[in-house]
């Protein structure tokens, strides 16, 4: 029984851990309401501002027709089939409409003119949506140039999903190559566990995360530290071996001498022994790997656009989680959660300096005759600063 009951609940704490691993961050709320703390976050990150002025295609295409259902696929549906039902041209913008587009000087060099297309799609069926497999309708911009076509990806609308291009301007890793990022995590469950001939029993968990980086040229500090305490009725939290009660920290400072790449760890943040180790043995290869967004974040349609950068919504957080578990075998278990949750990304001066997550989970799951009840609160908040002014230093002498 012992055996069961720990599988079952390591199954809980994995799809509570799936949403912690993504949208990381803590602050209290010290009785404030959402708007208030909205409001206070966007002045503490300096304000809100874009600099994204669109962008087009880099393919060129034979037709107008051609580049506006391109921009279906790549700008719009993300991994999704797609079927173009109709591209239908509602003709040349004029001169006072193009200029209202106010498109960059380099995108109008060469142009000839611009035309609006309506474009009808309809998107394959898939499980994590209910709205799919519905035509919908977008307007696309295609401008003429002197041999070819290509489409203009502008600003997207607030309220609508944002295209791929805009999501490549905010998380180009250029941007986050001289930056500072923290990032702190707190989530709380109440957790009710039933066995058949036990009964049922109680247990609470708290999990909580922080994390801080410096990266600047040739050089790199990490810290992550991560708690989780246990506490309940002795059957239940009996077996949970690391579950039960965890506290662990590592750092790891990384610079380039004479074209190699240097590592240092040390396994606790407050202690003062560091020691050299292969960057490979912390999962890298170099120092470019760890740099904020690299390699991609989320799919870009997992976010719609609000006048302060974008979010995420529990039905699209829904859809993510849904793809997380498919990935990893876990299926199954994905309908068990109930999520309440937003997450909020600020946008300033074009790239991301701030990220917000606040909510509710809830889990119901049951197997081998057992049921496990559990209702989370996630707080969450994390930020990036000093854009092109983080210093890093060597935090030892040799």
């Amino acid at each position: 029984m012992k055996t069961n009951k720990t599988k079952l609940l390591t199954k809980v704490f994995a799809c509570t851990m799936a949403i912690g691993l993504v949208f990381a961050t803590g602050c209290s709320k010290g009785g404030k309401s959402e708007s208030q703390l909205h409001e206070d976050f966007i002045n503490e990150i300096g304000g809100v501002s874009e600099t994204y002025v669109g962008a087009v295609s880099e393919t060129s295409y034979a037709t107008a027709q051609e580049a506006a259902t391109a921009y279906v696929a790549e700008e719009i549906v993300g991994s999704a089939d797609a079927t173009v039902i109709n591209a239908e041209s509602k003709g040349e913008l004029t001169s006072e409409q193009v200029t209202a587009l106010q498109l960059p000087a380099d995108i109008q060099e060469g142009m000839q003119s611009v035309e609006k297309l309506e474009v009808e799609y309809s998107v394959a069926e898939n499980s994590y949506m209910d709205t799919l497999n519905t035509n919908k309708k977008v307007t696309v911009y295609v401008i003429k140039y002197a041999n070819d076509f290509k489409y203009y990806s502008p600003m997207p609308v607030t309220g609508e999903t944002i295209t791929k291009s805009y999501y490549d301007s905010v998380f180009d890793y250029e941007k986050y190559k001289n930056c500072t990022y923290s990032m702190d995590m707190t989530t709380t469950y109440e957790i009710s566990l039933s066995i058949p001939s036990y009964g049922s029993m109680e247990m609470d968990m708290t999990m909580t995360m922080h994390q801080f980086a410096k990266y600047a040229e040739g050089k790199i500090y990490l810290e992550q530290s991560m708690t989780m305490t246990v506490d309940g009725d002795e059957l239940l939290t009996e077996g949970m071996g690391d579950f039960e009660e965890m506290n662990e920290s590592l750092c790891v400072y990384l610079e380039e001498v004479d074209g190699e790449t240097v590592c240092y760890v040390k396994t606790d943040v407050n202690g003062t022994e560091w020691n050299p180790t292969e960057l490979h043995e912390i999962g890298f290869y170099d120092l470019e790997e760890l740099t904020p967004f690299y390699d991609q974040y989320l799919d870009y349609t997992y976010f719609t656009k609000t006048n302060y950068g974008f979010e995420i919504s529990s039905e699209r957080m829904e859809k993510f989680l849904a793809e997380t578990f498919e990935m990893a075998d876990m299926s199954a278990y994905a309908g068990m959660l109930d999520i309440d949750l937003l997450v909020k990304y600020y946008v300033n001066q074009g790239a991301l300096s701030g990220m917000r997550e606040d909510g509710t989970i809830s889990i119901n799951a049951s197997e081998d005759g057992m049921s496990v009840k559990a209702e989370g609160v996630v707080e969450a908040i994390a930020k990036v600063t000093n854009y092109g002014t983080t210093v890093v230093e060597k935090p030892f002498t040799e």
